[in-house]
């Protein structure tokens, strides 16, 4: 099965006509880090981003031992859907496949919130995890674990110690408190422009 898997991951890279250094893949919760050093922030890019991979964007942030921050886009789906990925699972028909950032732009991870999604997750908040765990999404599309919503992305961002502290010194970034209804409910086509004015009516106050 996971052989398949990763032939349906193949061929999504074709679909998407990326040219991608290596295969879509999804590594172990061993190979990821597990020990927060910080809370996850909201990082919302700022009205002067010069960057287009981060022009307009909302990003989860978090931090893990001695790595710099790391972190995924939350509003940018793309036009294909899971079932291209997961044909056997009914559920991967209602979901995108979403852009999560320019760095490792094979890999899979994927945010949950709610239900039994704390297993072999990493947690973000108290009701959101984050995880790379190929057979652990693969239960969740079949029902075989309880969730209430999931995202499943390609791709992440990451930053060098410091540097992501002097980007939001020059003003490429603005900072909010992670926010479930945010990552969730808001449609990814007005995120970025709802939490915009967020932080401008913060900074008014």
């Amino acid at each position: 099965m996971l052989n398949i898997r990763f032939l349906h991951l193949t061929l999504l890279s074709v679909l998407l006509m990326f040219i991608w250094p290596t295969m879509l893949h999804a590594d172990s919760l061993e190979d990821m880090p597990q020990e927060q050093d910080s809370k996850a922030i909201l990082l919302v890019a700022s009205k002067k981003m010069a960057d287009p991979r981060f022009r307009k964007t909302v990003l989860l942030v978090t931090k893990h031992g001695k790595s710099g921050p790391i972190g995924v886009i939350l509003n940018r789906p793309e036009s294909v859907t899971l079932d291209k990925l997961f044909p056997e699972y009914p559920a991967a028909k209602e979901l995108s496949l979403f852009e999560g950032g320019p760095v490792y732009p094979g890999q899979v991870s994927y945010l949950v919130r709610g239900g039994d999604a704390a297993e072999r997750t990493l947690e973000i908040s108290s009701n959101i995890y984050l995880a790379y765990d190929l057979p652990y999404l693969e239960e969740l599309l079949s029902g075989k674990r309880h969730y209430k919503d999931l995202r499943v992305l390609h791709g992440m961002a990451s930053w060098a110690p410091g540097q992501l502290e002097y980007e939001v010194q020059l003003g490429d970034w603005d900072i909010l408190p992670v926010d479930e209804a945010a990552i969730f409910e808001q449609s990814p086509s007005e995120m970025w422009k709802e939490l915009n004015t967020r932080v401008s009516s913060s900074h008014e106050i």
